[in-house]
């Protein structure tokens, strides 16, 4: 029993050792390595590209106390940006309808009852994140607009704004015309 104990106690020693010796290098190698750690985090930050349309840009311009030749240029600008995204969104529906047809001759009816349940249940999806990210934006709008909490307790109301935009439904066409096969192509 001595022995099986000592022959115990080595292997945890060596295995403790490991993990020190381990965690000695690990420090060396992070320590060594972190201006290319920092370097490519930035670089992950600078290449974000948030999307924006002609309407958003527009809206911003709006805050910029443009004079009367940067407006005339910038609107000459979303017009023709507003134009070609017109017709880029045309010429996408048209590959992904092309697409969807393509598919559909090579399933058999049994795949594409399948393909149609998996499409409901995606849609249902972004059904679902569309209305989380237009609560959290109302929240947000509700929040900032609230003013501060009565002593008494009492319930605030929130801004008539905010409950405006709580009863409208969210458009849910443009989701639903993308993913729906045609009529008469099962």
């Amino acid at each position: 029993m001595g022995r099986s104990l000592q022959v115990g106690f080595v292997f945890f020693a060596i295995f403790v050792a490991g993990i020190i010796t381990g965690g000695f290098f690990m420090a060396r190698w992070a320590r060594n390595n972190q201006a290319r750690w920092q370097r490519m985090n930035q670089q992950q930050q600078q290449s974000i590209v948030v999307p924006l349309g002609p309407m958003v840009v527009k809206q911003m311009l709006n805050q910029l106390d443009l004079n009367r030749d940067q407006r005339r240029a910038s609107n000459k600008i979303l017009i023709e940006s507003a134009t070609v995204l017109r017709v880029l969104r045309n010429e996408t529906d048209f590959a992904l309808d092309r697409m969807q047809d393509d598919i559909d001759k090579i399933l058999t009816p049994d795949q594409r009852e399948k393909l149609g349940q998996f499409k409901d249940n995606q849609r249902i999806r972004l059904l679902e994140q569309r209305e989380a990210v237009q609560h959290f934006l109302r929240q947000r709008h509700y929040d900032e607009a609230a003013p501060a909490a009565p002593a008494s307790g009492g319930n605030a109301q929130p801004p008539a704004s905010v409950t405006a935009t709580q009863t409208q439904p969210a458009p849910a066409a443009s989701v639903a015309t993308q993913s729906q096969p045609a009529p008469g192509k099962n």
